[in-house]
């Protein structure tokens, strides 16, 4: 794991987006790339034959893909894309080179002219998403010039991913979208909501980080590839019940007798009856078994799923999530998030405590013989 590429994508948290028209709130760029990362899995099972390891490749190089290009207007980069489109892919390239996997670098270069359904799926997901952002936009102010003109090439776009059937679903506005709804307002939930903080950070785009900081931790322990999506969907996901509950601070949620444990019975209840309804049929044993436990080492068998104290029990097993490691990618978007706020000149005792309790927690901690320590330290982004 690289601190460069921690610190791009982090960076993506403070790329405001529609910067240009007047806003009720702030859009923001990982926000919207963990929006379309959702959709477009939830997409992904009106089709069939989908590989999820191809498929969450795409979208991460997708999203170093924006990162690196910042806050490019939509139409300003695909003008650039049709004039300059190559010597854009090697400007990207060229500054990710040595900081993430070959294997990488090589989805970045098919990212732009890959046809595959996967990559078709994060495309259609893209224009949901940002349909979804623009809508509440528009609704704010209709009578702003070039309202309508953005409103016409978005509907316009998302017309030609009409031949996937999930894309359809979606227009109805039914239960799937409202599914996807639900997500999306979690982009309006603040993390740390009682300590001031540089920038700000949202649970729906720290479900992203942590998503993808599992994913690198776990190519980094050489695990399979059965494994390695397990993992990244549980990070993507661990945090969607707080959509209905909000977030609990971790003070009141772990240092009240008896709390975490009614919270989680009560998380699972919300789940069942609130969550799990709004999802294709064939979507909900999984996201059951995602969204449950998450940060229990699990053994995915017959739909459900048997709780294991021992990670080193799983690692060669296929069908099972290390909840440790996503623990651990949790702890980790905590301590970057505490670590950028001092960085730019904003620092409260909250977020030096935090910093000092998590350095001391994994500075002697390995999972799969790789050693957090090294991670959980300031010395990590010198």
């Amino acid at each position: 794991m690289n601190a460069e590429i921690i610190r791009l994508i982090f960076t993506a948290f403070t790329i405001e987006r529609w910067n240009d028209l007047p806003r009720p709130v702030k859009f923001i760029e990982l926000d919207k790339q963990a929006h379309k990362f959702i959709i477009a899995y939830l997409i992904s099972f009106f089709e069939k034959d989908i590989d999820y390891y191809k498929f969450i490749n795409l979208g991460i190089a997708n999203l170093l893909y924006r990162a690196v290009l910042t806050d490019l207007k939509s139409p300003v980069y695909h003008f650039l894309r049709k004039k300059r489109g190559k010597e854009l892919d090697e400007f990207v390239i060229n500054q990710l080179r040595g900081k993430i996997s070959d294997e990488l670098i090589e989805y970045i270069k098919i990212l732009k002219k890959d046809d595959s359904i996967e990559n078709r799926l994060h495309s259609a997901a893209s224009f949901i998403a940002t349909k979804w952002e623009f809508d509440i936009i528009y609704n704010t102010a209709p009578f702003i010039y070039g309202m309508d003109e953005i409103k016409n090439n978005i509907e316009n776009e998302l017309e030609d991913f009409y031949d996937l059937e999930g894309v359809r679903i979606l227009s109805l506005k039914r239960k799937s979208y409202d599914f996807i709804s639900l997500c999306g307002n979690m982009r309006f939930q603040k993390r740390w909501a009682n300590t001031p903080r540089v920038p700000e950070t949202s649970v729906l785009g720290h479900m992203l980080f942590v998503a993808v900081v599992t994913y690198f931790l776990s190519k980094e322990a050489g695990l399979i590839k059965e494994k390695i999506i397990n993992n990244f969907f549980t990070a993507l996901f661990h945090d969607l019940p707080e959509a209905l509950t909000r977030d609990i601070i971790a003070p009141v949620k772990h240092k009240v007798k008896g709390l975490d444990e009614i919270l989680k019975s009560y998380e699972h209840f919300l789940i069942d009856e609130k969550i799990l309804p709004l999802l294709p049929k064939n979507m909900q044993k999984i996201m059951n078994i995602y969204l449950k436990d998450e940060f229990k080492n699990k053994i995915i068998q017959d739909g459900c799923y048997k709780i294991v104290e021992n990670i080193e029990e799983i690692k060669n097993i296929a069908n099972s999530v290390d909840g440790n490691f996503i623990k651990a990618a949790d702890h980790f978007g905590a301590f970057v998030e505490s670590y950028m706020s001092i960085h730019y000149g904003i620092k409260s005792h909250e977020l030096e405590i935090a910093i000092t309790e998590l350095e001391k927690m994994y500075k002697n901690k390995k999972i799969y013989e790789i050693n957090l320590g090294k991670y959980f330290n300031k010395n990590f982004f010198d």
